[in-house]
């Protein structure tokens, strides 16, 4: 049972909370490529902090067609952003997870939005992995969009997590907006408010304002499952759901001539399960709160 004030905009985290439907993948008919994951940690560079930069990891894992693991020696992983710029790995801070799949590591800007993974391993074309675009919900008064996470801690009592969003006021009212007016939903339907973040403000019409919303207290076994955004209207629209999540990556029919491993296609026809399990889910929240 959810234990917050009235519901809001409701954007979905996966595991390690993703800022879009992942899993995704991409292949060339040799190989595929499936990135599981995505965050960003700090980088320190001469034992200082630099405020402007972060390290992007990406959980991915490369396979052969056939569905075995793969690990060709001469990889070239590169990250297109949404401005186009790319960066290429930083191979000190990558780390190898288990075979065929690896944790990449690019430094970027802090405000860095991946849009695509080039993967270069010298076997068949030069294919890509497009991550989408980032999770939002808008109406005519507000714009609310989930960028990822910036950093997670664990200790043995307790886990703190950052998260990286932005609000834009479509309204002509002024709105104000808080990190406080967040709420983290575990896998057990139990709410966390945020505790600081970015200075609350008040956004004129049209001003929208991007920052860190950071939960300090979770319980450490707490699966992020949901991000609540409570707003004084209404009771809100689901942008993503665990239903919705689950039914992005569906294997497509097999095809004899296509370029693409089947095991990389992603099935269009998805949408309407995703919408379906996407109001599925409402219900189940709403119903747990009004209980």
């Amino acid at each position: 049972m959810i234990r917050t004030a009235a519901l809001g905009v409701m954007l979905m985290l996966t595991v390690l909370e993703s800022a879009c439907g992942l899993p995704v993948t991409g292949g060339n008919g040799e190989l595929c490529c499936t990135v599981f994951d995505m965050f960003k940690g700090p980088l320190y560079q001469g034992g200082s902090y630099d405020a402007d930069r972060m390290v992007l990891y990406l959980d991915a894992g490369l396979r052969w067609s056939n569905g075995s693991c793969a690990e060709p020696p001469r990889v070239r992983y590169v990250l297109i952003d949404g401005n186009d710029r790319s960066y290429t790995r930083d191979t000190a801070s990558s780390r190898p997870i288990s075979p065929g799949r690896e944790l990449l590591a690019f430094v970027v800007p802090r405000e860095a939005i991946p849009k695509s993974l080039v993967v270069d391993s010298g076997i068949g074309e030069v294919f890509k992995v497009d991550f989408g675009e980032p999770l939002n919900y808008t109406d005519e008064n507000v714009t609310v969009t989930y960028y990822g996470v910036l950093g997670s801690r664990l200790d043995y009592s307790r886990k703190v997590l950052d998260i990286d969003i932005s609000v834009r006021n479509n309204s002509t009212s002024p709105l104000k907006v808080s990190p406080e007016n967040c709420t983290l939903v575990d896998q057990w339907g139990w709410g966390y408010r945020a505790t600081d973040g970015f200075e609350p403000r008040t956004l004129n019409a049209n001003e929208s304002i991007r920052g860190v919303v950071r939960f300090r207290y979770l319980a450490p076994s707490s699966i992020p499952s949901m991000l609540l955004y409570n707003l004084s209207y209404g009771d809100g629209i689901i942008v993503m759901s665990e239903g919705m999540y689950k039914n992005t990556t569906e294997a497509a029919p097999a095809q004899e001539s296509s370029g693409e491993c089947n095991r990389c296609a992603v099935n269009d026809n998805s949408v309407k399960g995703r919408v379906a399990a996407a109001k599925e889910r409402l219900a189940r929240v709403r119903a747990a709160h009004d209980t």
